[in-house]
């Protein structure tokens, strides 16, 4: 494990929750700019196996693992829940990635639900600029800077909602205060999120309570943790392959920001202490 890596859990844990986001932000912004991630399309930690269209279509096939992850959101879960009406986007007309990153989900989206327009936002001004130039010949798709605590969003503006580990960051509590509002009723929230020392049925309690909070009816909860950690254990030949890109001394914090062999977070998947799962709501 780094000294950098540890020396940022000691002090983030000793700071108040805002300055702890700060703080993560601000390391988040870094990373993209001083590492080679800024090239690549997706900034997660993947699903195992990859499926296909995302083994085989170009830009995926380099990150297939990623894009079969943000699939199984936007796509697999939010079928049942849409009623047959959104399986192939006739009915929804505009979607949502909060924290979308260099873009990729986005894609996926617009694969998935051609006819849809589709809006990405991320605080990361550097992947903002990265997105939109990526995503400049496709209309229908526009990339926002904004805050998933304050999104700079209309009260329901949006059919479907979708999201890949952004909540973990911003926190469950005003990750789903701000995607319901934005949500028209009769809309999908599907996401997912991870933490370390969770276990699954307590945090099925928290997703009641919060779906109930926010005006949401829970359609399904799935504990995905077993698929995201094969992932990152099959992923790890094109992660070293990147990391040794990274411009030293942030080589060895980024080997732990990759959940890379041998750091703390590989050790809590392998010690069972790391969950991740999805959850997928429609809005009252």
């Amino acid at each position: 494990m780094s000294f950098l890596y540890v020396l940022k859990r000691r002090i983030q844990r000793n700071l108040p929750k805002p300055l702890q986001r700060k703080l993560q932000e601000a390391i988040y912004f870094a990373l993209y700019r001083l590492s080679p991630a800024r090239h690549q399309n997706f900034f997660n930690s993947g699903y195992s196996p990859a499926e296909a269209p995302w083994t085989e279509l170009a830009p995926f096939d380099r990150e297939p693992l990623q894009a079969t992850l943000y699939d199984k959101v936007l796509w697999e879960l939010t079928r049942e829940a849409a009623g047959g009406g959104g399986a192939d986007g006739a009915d929804w007309a505009d979607i949502l990635d909060i924290g979308c990153g260099l873009g990729g989900g986005v894609q996926v989206a617009h694969h998935r639900f051609p006819q849809a327009r589709i809006t990405g936002v991320d605080v990361n001004t550097s992947a903002v600029s990265v997105g939109r130039k990526r995503l400049q010949h496709i209309p229908s798709i526009r990339i926002l800077q904004g805050n998933a605590r304050d999104l700079p969003l209309a009260n329901g503006s949006f059919d479907m909602i979708f999201s890949v580990g952004a909540a973990s960051y911003v926190g469950m509590d005003a990750f789903m205060q701000e995607a319901a509002r934005v949500l028209r009723p009769g809309g999908v929230l599907s996401f997912s999120v991870g933490y370390t020392d969770k276990d699954f049925a307590d945090q099925r309690e928290i997703v009641d309570a919060l779906c109930e909070k926010n005006g949401l009816d829970v359609h399904k909860v799935v504990d995905i943790t077993e698929n995201v950690f094969a992932a990152i254990a099959e992923d790890v030949p094109r992660r070293r392959e990147l990391i040794n890109r990274v411009p030293w001394p942030f080589r060895d914090y980024a080997l732990d920001w990759a959940d890379m062999p041998g750091t703390m977070r590989y050790q809590e998947y392998v010690d069972g202490r790391r969950l991740d799962y999805a959850v997928c709501c429609v809005k009252r």
